[in-house]
């Protein structure tokens, strides 16, 4: 039997396994995923347990898409312009670095909201899945503006982007969050507000939220977070991030295995245990 596992911290509500497993299992093929929990003293130790032969590769989640870079023997090119990584592979103990982030969200975006070529797109966070959207959108949207609390981090990712988007392209902190609002077509949440068990906290007061606004949370469990909650009822059109954790799920497999997954199975498995085990 092979392995492939999550690294993150924490990893305890993630769905990544259960989808994963349901794929392999549709395929016959003798794989497990498992999760795994790493503190960031302990990453650099877990990265060299993952050249083991009987491990396939790896998904990296919250904290370590950014500092476990270093750590890797090669980056593809797409993750390196990012500056991210979320999908490792194992080949004869050299470990390649991917970023499938962008591309899953990118397809959800698409597939609930339609052209976004003359959006206009708020980003909430500065981190490694928002950097992974940044880039995606970046060539195909009008305008970008980040936010983040820590403004330089908002800063910085807005910098790399500059070279694709030119002079459209705006970051700041949470104090410009009333008027992103009203000048966005599409607002996306990047950061972990939201996430189990912090399910009462959104990065948005509900009466600031327009009628007019698409809202993607990439947090998919809970489902419908606040913000969600709280931006439907004010009439706007929303998306969870289960679309984008099953497309970009589907991407590692490819990379792991090189075969297609059941994208509809993997989403379905997904959504029958939240709905199973929401509180």
């Amino acid at each position: 039997m092979k392995f492939c596992y999550l690294l993150g911290y924490p990893v305890e509500h993630s769905m990544s396994a259960i989808m994963h497993n349901a794929a392999f299992n549709k395929l016959n093929l003798d794989y497990e995923y498992k999760l795994l929990s790493v503190k960031p003293e302990k990453l650099e130790k877990t990265v060299e347990y993952l050249r083991n032969t009987d491990i396939i590769g790896a998904n990296v989640t919250i904290p370590h898409k950014i500092s476990i870079i270093p750590y890797l023997d090669e980056i593809d090119p797409l993750a390196n312009e990012i500056g991210a990584v979320n999908t490792i592979l194992n080949k004869e103990g050299k470990l390649k670095g991917y970023n499938t982030d962008g591309v899953g969200a990118l397809k959800a975006l698409k597939n609930a909201y339609g052209d976004i070529n003359e959006s206009c797109v708020t980003i909430l966070g500065a981190g490694g899945a928002a950097r992974a959207i940044g880039f995606s959108l970046i060539k195909k949207i009008k305008k970008l503006l980040i936010l983040n609390r820590n403004k330089t981090k908002a800063d910085n990712l807005a910098s790399s982007l500059k070279n694709h988007l030119k002079n459209n392209i705006f970051s700041g902190d949470y104090s410009q969050i009333d008027q992103a609002l009203l000048e966005s077509d599409i607002l996306i949440n990047a950061t972990p507000v939201g996430m189990i068990p912090n399910i009462s906290h959104s990065p948005i007061e509900e009466k600031k939220i327009p009628s007019t606004l698409f809202v993607f949370d990439l947090v998919y469990n809970p489902m419908k977070t606040k913000l969600l909650h709280d931006a439907e009822l004010a009439g706007a059109k929303i998306l969870g991030g289960v679309e984008m954790l099953v497309y970009q799920g589907a991407e590692s497999f490819k990379i792991w295995t090189g075969y297609e997954p059941d994208d509809r199975l993997m989403m379905q498995t997904v959504k029958n245990h939240l709905e199973c085990t929401k509180i």
